[in-house]
Order: structure tokens, then C-alpha cells, then sequence
């Protein structure tokens, strides 16, 4: 694949009705704290590019959790893809219940309705096409997605004089006009700050850049290093464009609900201001968030797949699962994202908004699966015993605070997450090799350092 397929199906891949509806909510109701966010892209995109890539290219593994058993052994390989696996059914069946309630409140049709269609379309056209059908349909995706978000902003915008000024009387520029001294802070129970922002934002661009199967599967299918590394320069420009057009339709909420005189959540209101539009350009926003979301669905379902038949079926019973055995695995994991979405219905209440259960869950439980790849690519000290424990304490961990820790920034449950990840496989790698465990030569080449250090003396 080029450079245009690879950079936009990672973007959208990436991108669903999740970031469709709690970008316009999030600046709707609390102001731009969320723009922090957007330049962590280009910085993130620089560690991927120079350093995941070049490695991780040249081994062309169809999972790149194969790479955990050559550094680790077959547990921590597992357990990698495991979390994996886990992480990516959360992030599916958020993302079509994210679709399900904004077109609900559009349409006065049923969530669950609307899950139910989007879930086993998406299931069927990648069980028939595979990956090549998953990559192109991003790309069609993305055009009507882009063209719902330009022809949103073009509508509800209006004179961007007024825009702007609408915005600021009713306080939706802060942190910035106002000034709000607390975005500077250096506390961690500061809902959005800066260094959160900059840190914890980092840390889950990271575990998605770089552990994430759905999106390093797409640098395996570039046709050389340079095409997958324009393609990611492509996505962060293409997603931190995207963004701020979606930021910019937020402060369009502030100001329509200004003229109208409406009232009510962020999510009302955006519902409202789509009503509003002509029939043609509701129906392409509706059309752009179904795009968004089965995007992320079938390249999901595709991945998942992928890692299973590879790490669990090809690797433990020594041959690779027939195709209709794959097929029917393809079914059954889009059927379990959507009875999942379903189950989220009553689950997530009007205290929980999507932006805050993306940052507490999805960003949160991909920090273990990064934890592991760090340790991997670039400590010779961590071994196989030491990973897989830390690898469990961290997932168990992970899932408790997210349950229970109420209060901490929102950017700063990613960021915990690896720390309570790295410290106890650190520790327990540390007693491990006390206990007389040693590692071989063989995977210690396989750290990126030894690596690295391999290229240098070529």
C-alpha cells in the first residue's frame, strides 16, 4: 500500500463518532482545554517514525506481538496479545455506542437500532474483503466524514467575527481569553492542565502508535520504511486538521444555543444544531458518523483476528486456522462488539460523558500493552518472568483505578497506568534474576538497543 491509504486509514482507523461527538461536547461545555491535545501528534509522530518504525518494518510480522515472545518468551507474547484483544473490543463497542446515542438524539430513532445496523455491516464487508477492503473503505470513509465535518462547520459558523465573539462571552475560549491560571497547574487533580495534557496525551499516542495491532498492522502493509513513515507524517496532519475543525463546530454549538436561546447538555445541543441544517447536508453528517464509526469497527474485527489466529491458534496448535474457521471468528468478534455496545447503554450514565470514559478507559488500559514495549525495546535488564508479572499487576491495576479513582486529571489516567506498569515488572525482573534467572543473548539482540547498536557497527 501508498503513502494516501496508509496515512488516511490510520487516521481514520483512529477517529469515530467518539471523537465526532466528545470534541464539539467537550469545547461546548468546558472551552478549549482539548486543543492541548492536538500539537501531541507531531511530537509523537517523531518517536514512531525514527524509531518503532525502522524496527519494527523491517521484521514484517502479520502480529507485531510476535516480536514479545522473540524478546520475552510465549507467555508475555500472549499476554501482549491478550490486552490487545481486550483493549480493542473496549474501544469498538464504545465507538458504536458513541454512534448509537448521538443519532438517537438526531433522529429519534433507538440506540440500540442504530447499533445494531452499524455493527454487523461493518462485520460483513470485512469478513468478505479483509484487510485491502478494511484499508480502502477507510479512505471512502474519510472523504464523507471530512466533507459532514466541513459541511457542519461551513453552516452553523457563520461570521467568524461573530463566532469568536459569541465564544468568549460565554467563557467557551478558556483557558485562554480568559486567562485560567489553573491550566498551568502542577497538580494531578486538576482536571486538564498543560503538563497533563502534554505528558498524558503523549503517553496515549504512544500506546496507540506504537502497540497498538489496528494501526502498526497498517505500517506492515507499506511497500517500503519511507511510504509508512509519510504515511503517519500524513495522519498527524490529516487528524490535527480535523480536530480543530471539530473544536471549531464546539464554539458553532455555543453559538447557535446563543441565538436560539436553547438549553441543555453539550450533547443536546449538537443534536439540535444537525437538526437544523437542510435535509442533504443532516443526512451526510449522519452519514459521516456512521462512516467514523464502522471505520473503526472493521479495521477492529480485521486486527483482532489477526492477532488471534497468529498468537494463540497458529502459534500454540502449529498451524493456521482454516479460512471459514477465521471467517466465522471474524462473525463472532463483530457480533461481541455489538452485544457490548448494547450492554453500554444502561452502563454509561449522564456522569459519565464520552470524553471521560475515553480517558479513563480506553486511553488507561492501552498504557500496559505500551509498558511492555518500552521495557522490551529498551531496558536489557527486564526479562520474561519480570514482564509477565508486571504486565498482570499493571492490567489488574489499570482496571481498579479506573473503577475507583475518581478526581485524578483526565490525560493523567494514562500516565499511571504505565507507571503502575513499569514499577512492578522493574521490581520483579530485579528479584527474578536474584533468584537466578538469566536471560539469553538471543533475546537480549532483540531489544531495540542491541539493535540499534547492530546498525551502527554495519
Amino acid at each position: 500500500m501508498g503513502v494516501l491509504p496508509i496515512g488516511l486509514s490510520v487516521m481514520v482507523t483512529s477517529f469515530s463518532a467518539v471523537n465526532y461527538i466528545a470534541v464539539p461536547n467537550e469545547v461546548a461545555g468546558h472551552g478549549l482545554y482539548i486543543v492541548t491535545a492536538f500539537p501531541v501528534f507531531l511530537l509523537a509522530a517523531w518517536p514512531i517514525t525514527r524509531i518503532w518504525m525502522p524496527f519494527f518494518h523491517a521484521m514484517q510480522l502479520t502480529s507485531v506481538y510476535a516480536w514479545l515472545e522473540r524478546r520475552f518468551d510465549l507467555r508475555v507474547r500472549c499476554l501482549g496479545s491478550g490486552l490487545f484483544i481486550l483493549w480493542r473490543l473496549c474501544w469498538m463497542a464504545t465507538a458504536l455506542y458513541a454512534a448509537g446515542r448521538i443519532l438517537a438524539a438526531v433522529t429519534e430513532l433507538p440506540p440500540s437500532l442504530v447499533i445494531l445496523l452499524g455493527g454487523p455491516v461493518a462485520t460483513l464487508y470485512t469478513v468478505i474483503g479483509g484487510m485491502r477492503a478494511v484499508m480502502w473503505t477507510d479512505v471512502a470513509q474519510f472523504c464523507v466524514l471530512f466533507g459532514g465535518i466541513a459541511c457542519a462547520l461551513l453552516l452553523a459558523a457563520g461570521d467568524p467575527a461573530d463566532l469568536f465573539a459569541t465564544a468568549h462571552r460565554s467563557g467557551s475560549l478558556t483557558p485562554f481569553a480568559p486567562f485560567d491560571p489553573t491550566y498551568l497547574s502542577a497538580s494531578p487533580w486538576v482536571r486538564m492542565t498543560l503538563w497533563s495534557g502534554l505528558i498524558g496525551v503523549f503517553v496515549a499516542f504512544l500506546g496507540r502508535y506504537g502497540a497498538d495491532q489496528v494501526v502498526m498492522q497498517r505500517y506492515f502493509t507499506a511497500r517500503d520504511l519511507r511510504a509508512a513513515q509519510r504515511g503517519l507524517w500524513l495522519n498527524a496532519a490529516v487528524a490535527i486538521l480535523a480536530l480543530g475543525l471539530l473544536a471549531l463546530l464546539g464554539l458553532a454549538v455555543v453559538a447557535h444555543a446563543q441565538r436560539t436561546g436553547a438549553a441543555g447538555p453539550p450533547m443536546r445541543l449538537l443534536a439540535g444544531l444537525i437538526r437544523s441544517f437542510p435535509a442533504g447536508i443532516t443526512g451526510l453528517i449522519v452519514a459521516g458518523l456512521l462512516a467514523a464509526t464502522m471505520s473503526s469497527v472493521d479495521s477492529g474485527i480485521n486486527a483482532c483476528t489477526a492477532a488471534y489466529a497468529v498468537d494463540f491458534h497458529t502459534r500454540l496448535r502449529g498451524r493456521r486456522p482454516a479460512p471459514g474457521l477465521e471467517r466465522g471468528l471474524t462473525c463472532g468478534l463483530g457480533l461481541l462488539t455489538t452485544g457490548l455496545a448494547l450492554a453500554l447503554i444502561p452502563l454509561i450514565g449522564p456522569r459519565h460523558t464520552l470524553f471521560v470514559v475515553v480517558n479513563k478507559l480506553i486511553n488507561g488500559l492501552g498504557s500496559p500493552l505500551l509498558a511492555l514495549f518500552l521495557l522490551g525495546m529498551f531496558s536489557r535488564r527486564i526479562n520474561a518472568p519480570g514482564a509477565f508479572i508486571g504486565g498482570l499487576i499493571g492490567l489488574a491495576a489499570s482496571i481498579a483505578c479506573t473503577i475507583t479513582l475518581d478526581g485524578l486529571g483526565l490525560w493523567n489516567y494514562a500516565t499511571l497506568n504505565l507507571l503502575i506498569t513499569l514499577l512492578p515488572a522493574i521490581a520483579c525482573s530485579w528479584i527474578a534474576s536474584r533468584c537466578g534467572h538469566r536471560q539469553t543473548p538471543e533475546r537480549i539482540a532483540c531489544s531495540w538497543i542491541a539493535w540499534r547498536r547492530a546498525q551502527r557497527r554495519q
